[in-house]
């Protein structure tokens, strides 16, 4: 949405606030100034904050945008030549301003502002720094949400927190509210090497009393894109990046053992691992790593698989595949760095030049046990992708994978267009090729979208064929080709209203197996879900979401499966069709002074996957955080799923997860943390609950049959991590896990030690 005229300022008067005469301009044009005697402590008494420029007026963005926001905010810029400097003067009048000692990239329970950075202001992705009151720090990329797939969900922009960057910042608590003092490196960023620059800038306040967002640019729901509607940053010249060149080795040990009590055994052969950044030119970096340690990534949540025929993916937060992570993303998940299990060895080169986005990966990912005995494959990824003016782009990627005499290789061509800030084309399509399969394997992805403020709706397609293998990528399910539409309806209340907003999102998917789409036959899968979504005052938001669906069955997934007959085993077969329909309500909590939470309950007919048969399901999950002091953290989480055979309401499957998470902030830089998980499942013996009502065998891989009788396990993990973190790159780490198991669930006796181990890392950053 193109908000007013395009009016450039020039340079502003000392201390000038140019808000008051640019709400119909977004761009500033900001002094540069020599930081003497410059101290980042909170407090903007020096020189150079009384020569920055100044704007405010923030308008409210979430949940009803265009209103004057409820408290003032002022940002004051400038930048000298090796550095941005911003400071923020936030009033709060309404409620009491949140802020914990939280580490780093846990700032959701807090009052918090967002600097958003887009340095090449291409519109397509943008730096993120968040800071709270008291200057602890987030950070990440921040890209757009297609409001028309988003179906409720408040924020029409996404921040992936897992990139980290080097920045300064400290803050301190008013009487009016809190200041914020800022500094962002330039070796911290990627931008172009223009003489002049323009910026893309916008500045986002999370207000946490009542749950809304404010915006400096005055941003308005229901555009094709967030990142357009920044305002910018002019004039920005002669920037000093400097040598990039960061230098972070590391050294690790471990001790583990297994089932056997007998004395420790040292688990890590290759002890030392080395990472090097260097920066090619201001917008042009080159990454390398050997035997790298990722010990201190904290282990992923468990996730409940709603549908066991897809396959689920888990965000990357290694370090050395973070940095640039955006400049690899695709329409179709090409490249999934996770993939790469156990680098070896790795080098990266990701910026931009020109008009040119340039992303390459090149690795050797090591199963064997250690350097010595390496077990490699070897791996390549390559992502291009020109601008072609506004927000549109061409691209092209491609990978390869091999190990020994297998090989795959991928190649696939995409484009994006945004139009008038409402409509939203996006398509890619390619193909693999593998060893021991003839010819190429096609695949597409596509997508049209209408988005205004009040509605928005889409089209999308996609289509893998059975072969398609993006060995180097994630597909959470093959062999099959989807259509699909949607509509959204947004009803913004009146000012002061209970009800501040609220939505209807509708979408209905065709599912297809690959080769029956093109054969003209019906579809596998129907699904039809309505979803009411309603954002109350004070920070309450119910979310109905309604499931009516026709799965078809899905035979591959039951090769194994065999029935016991008076004339030998025979191959399972299912019903051709199950019919699925049921809620799932979802109630989370405004962020209380020291407590937030959500609730989903969800229940009806579901599919019986494990016999392929009716079942009714229950499905529960908690989430709760609790903050008694500024220091001290809980994190709560419960995930509850079972299903019940609707022929007799006997038991078929129970999988319940409790997660607990302790942090205890010692200074802004040291914690010690406990990680606690308990993955309790219990799957009854089959039948063939839909047909026969005959004993389900499994097949095994040497002919024989097994009957597949019930199971039940009790697995516990515990990990103890203390950590020292002054910087990204340079961290201590001590920790601990054990991975335990029982008998009976929850009993907590007769515990058996599976696993347990001790961990160190060092590492320290050299910026050059």
């Amino acid at each position: 949405m193109v908000i007013g005229a395009c009016l450039i300022i020039s340079q502003p008067a000392v201390g000038q606030d140019v808000s008051a005469t640019r709400r119909s301009d977004l761009d500033i044009a900001i002094p540069k100034l020599e930081p003497t005697l410059l101290s980042i402590d909170g407090f903007l008494n020096e020189n150079m904050w009384n020569q920055a420029a100044v704007t405010s007026d923030f308008t409210e963005y979430i949940p009803t945008d265009g209103r004057p926001a409820e408290d003032q905010t002022r940002v004051l810029v400038w930048y000298g030549s090796e550095a941005l400097y911003i400071g923020i003067e936030a009033d709060e009048v309404h409620g009491e301003v949140r802020s914990t000692l939280a580490d780093r990239d846990k700032l959701d329970n807090d009052d918090r502002v967002v600097i958003v950075l887009d340095t090449y202001d291409d519109q397509r992705s943008a730096f993120a720094f968040i800071v709270n009151p008291i200057g602890q720090q987030a950070d990440g990329m921040l890209r757009d949400v297609s409001s028309a797939s988003s179906f409720g969900v408040s924020l029409p922009f996404s921040i992936d927190e897992n990139p980290d960057f080097v920045f300064t910042s400290q803050g301190r608590l008013t009487e009016k509210g809190f200041v914020v003092e800022i500094e962002i490196p330039f070796k911290s960023l990627r931008f172009g090497n223009a003489k002049s620059q323009k910026w893309g800038f916008n500045v986002l306040r999370k207000v946490q009393h009542s749950d809304y967002w404010s915006s400096w640019s005055g941003a308005r729901l229901g555009g094709a894109s967030f990142l357009a509607q920044n305002g910018s940053l002019t004039g920005l010249s002669e920037l000093t990046r400097g040598r990039v060149l960061d230098i972070n080795p590391e050294i690790r040990g471990a001790m583990q053992r297994g089932p056997d009590p007998a004395s420790f055994e040292r688990d890590i052969t290759d002890p030392l691992g080395l990472n090097a950044r260097y920066g090619l030119s201001s917008n042009m970096v080159i990454n390398a790593t050997l035997n790298p340690d990722f010990s201190q990534i904290e282990a992923d949540v468990a996730q409940i698989n709603y549908d066991p025929r897809r396959s689920v993916s888990f965000p990357e937060k290694r370090p050395f595949f973070l940095d640039g992570i955006e400049m690899f993303s695709t329409p179709t998940r090409l490249i999934y760095t996770r993939s790469i299990a156990n680098p070896l060895a790795a080098v990266k080169l990701a910026g931009k030049t020109g008009s040119t986005t340039i992303a390459a990966l090149s690795a050797i990912d090591n199963s064997g046990p250690s350097i010595a005995e390496v077990d490699a494959s070897y791996i390549n990824a390559i992502r291009l992708k020109r601008d072609l003016g506004g927000q549109n782009s061409l691209g092209v990627v491609y990978t390869d994978r091999m190990h020994g005499d297998w090989a795959n290789r991928v190649f696939a061509l995409d484009g994006n267009l945004i139009a008038n800030d409402t409509y939203s084309i996006r398509a890619q399509t390619g193909f693999s090729s593998t060893t021991g399969i003839d010819g190429i394997a096609p695949m597409w992805n596509a997508s049209a979208n209408v988005s205004t403020r009040k509605w928005s709706g889409g089209v999308n397609t996609s289509g893998y064929h059975a072969d398609f293998d993006p060995a180097v990528g994630f597909l959470s399910r093959g062999n099959q080709v989807t259509i699909g539409a949607s509509a959204v309806r947004t009803i913004y209340g009146k000012e002061g209203a209970f009800l501040e907003r609220s939505s209807l999102s509708v979408r209905l998917t065709g599912v297809w197996e690959y080769q029956g789409f093109f054969d003209g036959d019906d579809p596998e899968d129907i699904r039809f879900y309505p979803t009411f979504n309603f954002q109350m005052r004070g920070g309450w938001n119910l979310n109905i979401f309604t499931w009516i669906e026709t799965f078809g069955y899905p035979g591959n997934f039951f090769t194994h499966y065999y029935l016991k007959t008076d004339t030998g085993f025979e191959p399972y077969k299912g019903v051709p069709n199950l019919f699925n329909i049921g809620p799932m309500i979802s109630l989370s909590t405004p962020q209380f002074n020291k407590f937030s939470g959500s609730v989903r309950y969800g229940f009806g007919r579901d599919p019986n996957y494990d016999e392929w048969a009716d079942a009714n399901i229950r499905i529960i999950e908690f989430n709760g955080r609790y903050t008694p002091t500024d220091q001290l953290r809980f994190e709560f989480r419960y995930d509850h799923q079972q299903h019940f055979r609707a022929s007799d309401k006997s038991l078929v499957s129970l999988s319940r997860v409790p997660r607990l998470k302790i942090e205890y902030q010692i200074t802004p830089t040291l914690f010690v943390r406990f990680v606690g998980q308990y993955r309790a499942s219990y799957k009854d013996a089959l039948r063939d609950d839909s047909r026969t009502d005959l004993p389900v065998y499994f097949q095994t891989s040497d002919g024989s049959f097994v009957k597949a009788d019930s199971r039940r396990s009790n697995n516990m993990q515990a990990d103890f991590l203390m950590s020292y973190r002054p910087t990204p790159g340079t961290v201590v780490f001590i920790g601990y896990g054990t991975a335990m198991s029982e008998m009976d669930t929850y009993r907590f006796r007769d515990i058996t030690r599976r696993a347990d181990g001790f961990f160190m890392k060092l590492s320290y950053l050299f910026r050059m």
